[in-house]
């Protein structure tokens, strides 16, 4: 009688496993297929919704941030010199007097583009970390938005301030830009040709990042030989930023001399003078 009763529970027990075993095999199984998808939704909602047709080229981009307009106006000839379109990435667009806006629509004629970098310069992931996503795009992407279309420009690129983002405030500013640029630096015991992330291999990516050449940099011209080199032989375009131009440069600053040999280098591997908009439209 006792076995009897131990091989009931034991029968029992054993139809437990079976369906224990069961049920998680289930539930693995739809873990795996909800990853799957996931990972498809993933790469539909960063998919670029337009087919980009400009063909690979050797090409470096050349861009400048917040609102150093006089000074950027101030070396005008030497962009013109060397054939050099920039992108100008503009904070604080309320704050321009009308010297600077005209300065600026005369830079948009001469072939530079004339971007958007926030409405008050705020870094997103702390702001967005206190306020949210809905804040953030109100406060500081609408509103420069709206201030710049009201000096005449519709700025279609988008460059964040300190380089501060995350994949969920990439998908919100994809609804309002066609391009965002993050930064990177030089990093200690690599070649500049080691950063891929400066590389654009003309992929219709939406995210791109730009490498800080100013005085604070540590980047010599020897290591923009090295990317240049790498570009020219790649078919790729090299992305280069700086901040103000100074005759004594520090800080966030490069000297025109800097910049006219960095020109003399691109010319030298040939490589075409795109803006951020240039890479995508």
């Amino acid at each position: 009688m006792g076995l009897r009763r131990w091989r009931g529970y034991d029968g029992v027990f054993a139809a437990f496993v079976v369906e224990f075993m069961r049920t998680h095999i289930f539930w693995a199984l739809l873990a795996l297929l909800f990853a799957a998808t996931s990972s498809w939704a993933v790469y539909v909602l960063f998919r670029p919704s337009y087919i980009y047709n400009r063909p690979a080229q050797p090409a470096f981009v050349m861009s400048f941030d917040d609102k150093y307009v006089g000074e950027w106006y101030a070396h005008r000839e030497l962009f013109k010199k060397y054939s050099v379109r920039a992108t100008f990435f503009i904070t604080m667009p309320h704050q321009l007097s009308p010297s600077e806006i005209e300065m600026l629509k005369q830079l948009a004629a001469d072939g530079h583009e004339i971007a958007s970098h926030s409405y008050l310069h705020e870094n997103s992931s702390k702001f967005i970390k206190r306020n949210g996503v809905p804040a953030y795009v109100a406060k500081e992407i609408t509103s420069a938005i709206k201030a710049m279309q009201a000096i005449g420009f519709t700025p279609s690129t988008f460059a964040y301030p300190y380089g501060a983002r995350s994949i969920t405030i990439d998908r919100e500013l994809n609804k309002y830009f066609h391009l965002l640029r993050g930064d990177s630096w030089k990093v200690a015991g690599k070649g500049i040709d080691e950063l891929d992330r400066i590389f654009y291999k003309y992929d219709g990516n939406r995210l791109v990042h730009g490498l800080g050449v100013d005085a604070n940099s540590g980047v010599t011209l020897q290591d923009l030989e090295i990317g240049f080199r790498r570009a020219a032989q790649n078919n790729e375009a090299i992305l280069i930023y700086a901040h103000n131009i100074l005759e004594q440069p520090s800080g966030y600053s490069i000297s025109p001399q800097t910049l006219e040999s960095i020109f003399k280098l691109a010319q030298k591997h040939n490589l075409s003078s795109l803006t951020f908009r240039e890479l995508i439209l």
